[in-house]
């Protein structure tokens, strides 16, 4: 599990320097560079901050996925 949380957090790393950058730039990967949040056609984000909301849901993954590996190696300790 800690495998799963060091790649995770990993790429949700690189998301975020990828999310930071086109948000800063406001760089343009297409002509059309505007993604509805959650489908409300009201609220139009660019690339970078969806990349950014992205790389927030990951961040949280890889968190749990390792506090879920430290329990387990914990308990397994503890079993022993």
């Amino acid at each position: 599990m800690k495998r799963i949380a060091i790649i995770c957090g990993g790429t949700a790393g690189l998301l975020l320097i990828l999310g930071v950058v086109e948000a800063l730039t406001n760089y343009k990967w297409s002509a059309g560079d505007q993604n509805a949040f959650f489908g409300n056609p009201k609220l139009l984000l660019n690339d970078g901050i969806t990349v950014l909301i992205a790389a927030g849901f990951l961040a949280l993954v890889a968190a749990a996925t390792w506090i879920a590996a430290r329990r387990k190696d914990r308990s397994d300790q503890h079993g022993s």
